[in-house]
């Protein structure tokens, strides 16, 4: 891993102006998902502390336009995604939406899926980590392709994975993530150093919907079978 930046340099950069900005896909998708595309070489973090870089701390973007979404109260699920696998989820998104989204993002020639949280005011306070980092690469170090590393994250299964906390590898492992209020996120790749970077590495997000939802989803469904019933027994 790179050596880190001089604190004096953090601090600059976690003062840049946050906007909304970046690449988010919402349309042709279901309500309550979108697609957040992290550009390698644009959505970096100025500074980490830790064993393995796990903490990572003032989010900043090549053009002070930090990549920014904001959730709505809910709980949610995160996964990477590819091109072909956004193409075959969701057949309604238009080619212009699919060249936005990539597998993976590479740091001096290794390609990893693993990205970084942070809430909003990380941007102006230097001493917040990440709230989470999502689809860590297992091996700690990378693959040889975008397509290597995006099929080794789905076929271990942490391309669903996220973990909390300000440790990477050392903090609580997740399959979702629960919002109590309105809350903004910026997102970044785990890298202070972006101008020998390369790649896109997209995050898919879902909101799960609410157990009572689903109750009454189910008796809905219980009551038009019993409907349907009645109707076909009246007919016979």
């Amino acid at each position: 891993m790179k050596a880190s930046f001089t604190v004096i340099l953090a601090a600059i950069l976690a003062c840049c102006t946050s906007v909304n900005a970046g690449t988010v896909i919402t349309t042709n998708l279901p309500a309550g998902s979108a697609i957040i595309n992290i550009g390698g070489t644009a959505d970096g973090a100025a500074n980490f502390t830790g064993p393995n870089a796990d903490a990572w701390y003032a989010p900043f973007n090549t053009s002070s336009n930090l990549l920014e979404f904001t959730f709505q109260p809910g709980t949610y699920t995160f996964r990477v995604v590819d091109q072909n696998d956004a193409a075959t989820l969701f057949p309604s998104l238009s080619a212009a939406q699919l060249n936005q989204i990539g597998g993976a993002w590479t740091y001096n020639s290794p390609w990893a899926t693993d990205y970084l949280a942070f809430d909003v005011s990380a941007a102006t306070d230097a001493s917040q980590h990440q709230l989470f980092t999502g689809a860590v690469t297992d091996n700690g170090f990378g693959y040889g392709s975008p397509s290597a590393a995006y099929q080794r994250a789905i076929n271990v299964g942490y391309y669903q994975q996220i973990v909390t906390g300000s440790g990477r590898y050392t903090g609580t492992t997740a399959s979702s993530y629960t919002f109590s209020s309105v809350q903004t996120l910026i997102f970044a790749v785990p890298d202070y150093y972006l101008p020998d970077n390369g790649g896109i590495v997209s995050v898919l997000v879902s909101s799960v919907p609410e157990p009572t939802s689903m109750a009454m989803l189910g008796i809905g469904m219980v009551f038009l079978g019993t409907f349907g019933y009645k109707q076909r027994s009246r007919r016979t």
